[in-house]
């Protein structure tokens, strides 16, 4: 698992303080907080939050409240996905039944 200096080398901008900073906050949480070693999500992560302060200028104080609604909407696209597959392994009439119902609940 990549190390903190390997995401601070992967991250533009990122610095040690900053990244540490980031995992004080809870901002990122580390695969293994005691090893320092993080995930691909966590690269990810910190290179979104060096997108949102750095090139977007988001305040600091802002970041949290952005992650929390993007962590929010991942949250809810994974719910859909599951509901989706389930729905798909319902019979053929049933299937139709509810999207039936969909669209007339759309309408009002």
């Amino acid at each position: 698992m990549p190390t903190e200096h390997d995401v601070v080398a992967r991250v533009h901008s990122l610095t040690v303080t900053r990244l540490r900073i980031w995992v004080s906050q809870g901002l990122i949480k580390p695969a293994d907080e005691t090893a320092r070693s993080y995930s691909e999500t966590d690269i990810a992560r910190a290179d979104l939050i060096c997108t949102l302060e750095d090139e977007l200028g988001f305040d600091e104080e802002d970041v949290p409240v952005l992650l929390n609604l993007i962590d929010q909407i991942h949250g809810l696209r994974s719910e859909l996905r599951g509901l989706l597959e389930v729905l798909d392994e319902l019979p053929s009439d049933m299937r139709s039944t509810v999207r039936m119902r969909i669209e007339n609940r759309r309408r009002g």
